[in-house]
């Protein structure tokens, strides 16, 4: 594993928070989203063979953690980044207005562009930090 960390959102009715795995290659990704799956009874169809990041989603009443987002090089750029944490963003989103049932519109989309904001620029840093980019501009 190269990097794995958590990014918790504060911004939120409770806290909610995405842990990020940056796995070493795209093969890795692909093995471990495949053992998750099992792990938490999603059976053995899940086909990740095109994979290049993926998002389990789940929520535990209490819990703060409710996704896994699973990265790899070369495939660390703001497109597959943003992507995967768009769907912890919708995730978060749907877990905070459980009981309100309203889409996601224009005029009530203040929350979600924040969150996926925030969701996205703590991880860019944090990869930097972990010195991932680094890393490919060398290779």
């Amino acid at each position: 594993m190269l990097a794995d960390f958590i990014v918790t959102i504060h911004n939120a009715r409770k806290p909610l928070a995405v842990q990020i795995k940056v796995h070493e290659n795209v093969k890795t990704l692909r093995k471990a989203g495949t053992r998750h799956a099992r792990k938490m009874g999603l059976g053995s169809d899940a086909d990740f063979s095109s994979t290049l990041g993926l998002c389990h989603r789940f929520h535990t009443k209490g819990q703060p953690l409710c996704s896994i987002v699973r990265l790899a090089p070369p495939h660390l750029g703001v497109g597959i980044i943003s992507h995967e944490l768009a769907h912890v963003a919708v995730w978060m989103r749907e877990i905070e207005n459980k009981f309100e049932e309203k889409p996601l519109s224009c005029s009530d989309d203040e929350w979600f562009c924040w969150v996926l904001g925030e969701l996205v620029g703590v991880t860019v840093n944090k990869l930097y930090e972990y010195g991932l980019y680094d890393a490919l501009r060398a290779s």
